[in-house]
C-alpha cells in the first residue's frame, strides 16, 4: 500500500477502496461507515456479529488497511476522533508546522486549491449523476440546512437552486423551529446538508427527523464524517485543513457549486426559462440607472438626474 495514504482518515481509504474487498470484507466496510467510527471501536467479536461475518474476516479487512493489528487500527479511529474535534484553539500548538518566513497567502492558497481538487476527486461519477438527479427531480422538495458556520454553504446553495427550479426551501432560524420544516418532508424528498467537525446536535437531530420521515440525505461533510453520515444516502467527504487557527470551508463551496453546475446542465431548458421569467420578475425591485426617480435630483430642466448627494 502506499504509505502516504496512512496518513488519511481510515473512512476515506475505506470509501475508495471498497470495489476492491470481497463480499465478506465489503459488509464490514459498510458496518463501519454506518456508524463510524463507533463500530470500529467494539471488540472483534461484536465488531464480527454487527457485520454479519467472522473474527478473522475483521482482521484481514484490518490488514488490507495497512495496519498491523486491530489494536493499531482502534488506535487510528481513537486519534481521529480527537481530531475531528478540534476547534481553533486546539490548533494553536501546531503552529511551526504551518511553516515559517514565505507568503502567508501563497501557502493557504495551495492548501486550498489541494482541497478543492481531493473534494472532487472524491465523488465518482455515477454518484454525482444520482446526486445530480436527485436534486433536479421536481416531483422532490429539496430542503438545505448547514451548522453555525456551514450555514452560509447552505444558503448559497439553496439560492442558486432555486433559481433553476421550484420547491427549494432553506430551513432557517433557529432549531426551535426547525419541527415546523420537518411537517413538511414528504417520503422521497431530498435534503441537502452541511456539517463540518465541531458538529452540532440540533443538526443531527434535523438529520434523524428527516430520515424517519423518508427524506434521501445528501451529506457534505468534512474527511473524518459528520455523525449525519450513517443516516445519509450519499456522503461527500471534503478536506478542511489549511495552514492557519480555522478549517476551510472552499472544498464543500466547490462541491455546492459542483452540484449546481450539474443541474444546470441537466435542466436545461427548463431552467433558462425559469430564470428569463424571474429576470423578468425582477425589473420593477432594481433601483439603478433605469428606475424611477426617487433618490435623483433634477437638472435645470426639472428632470430628474443623477443621484442626490
Amino acid at each position: 500500500m502506499n504509505t502516504g495514504r496512512l496518513n488519511e482518515p481510515l473512512s476515506e481509504r475505506v470509501r475508495r477502496d471498497l470495489r476492491n474487498y470481497t463480499a465478506a470484507e465489503r459488509r464490514v466496510a459498510q458496518s463501519l461507515l454506518s456508524d463510524y467510527p463507533v463500530a470500529g471501536l467494539e471488540t472483534v467479536a461484536r465488531f464480527a456479529q454487527r457485520a454479519g461475518t467472522s473474527g478473522p474476516t475483521i482482521l484481514r479487512f484490518v490488514s488490507r488497511l495497512g495496519l498491523k493489528s486491530y489494536a493499531e487500527f482502534q488506535n487510528c479511529l481513537r486519534g481521529e476522533v480527537q481530531e475531528r474535534l478540534q476547534g481553533p484553539l486546539a490548533r494553536y500548538p501546531s503552529l511551526r508546522s504551518w511553516g515559517e518566513g514565505g507568503k502567508v497567502q501563497e501557502r493557504v492558497g495551495s492548501a486550498l486549491c489541494r482541497n478543492i481538487e481531493r473534494a472532487v476527486r472524491s465523488v465518482s461519477p455515477k454518484e454525482y449523476a444520482v446526486i445530480t438527479e436527485l436534486v433536479c427531480d421536481r416531483r422532490r422538495a429539496v430542503f438545505c440546512l448547514g451548522g453555525r458556520f456551514t450555514q452560509m454553504l447552505a444558503a448559497y446553495f439553496h439560492h442558486c437552486l432555486r433559481e433553476l427550479r421550484p420547491g427549494v426551501r432553506l430551513v432557517r432560524e433557529g432549531s426551535a423551529s426547525w419541527a415546523d420544516y420537518l411537517l413538511d418532508v414528504r417520503r422521497g424528498d431530498v435534503l441537502v446538508m452541511f456539517d463540518f467537525r465541531r458538529y452540532q446536535r440540533d443538526v443531527l437531530e434535523f438529520a434523524s427527523g428527516a430520515a424517519t420521515q423518508g427524506a434521501v440525505i445528501v451529506l457534505i461533510t468534512d474527511i473524518w464524517n459528520s455523525p449525519i453520515a450513517a443516516l445519509a444516502t450519499h456522503v461527500i467527504g471534503c478536506p478542511v485543513e489549511v495552514p492557519t487557527a480555522f478549517d476551510s470551508a472552499v472544498g464543500g463551496l466547490a462541491m455546492a457549486e459542483v452540484i449546481v453546475a450539474g443541474a444546470v446542465e441537466r435542466l436545461g431548458e427548463h431552467a433558462k426559462r425559469r430564470i428569463e421569467t424571474l429576470e423578468v420578475l425582477r425589473r420593477p425591485f432594481h433601483l439603478e440607472s433605469g428606475s424611477p426617480s426617487v433618490g435623483r435630483k433634477p437638472d435645470k430642466n426639472g428632470k430628474r438626474g443623477g443621484l442626490a448627494s
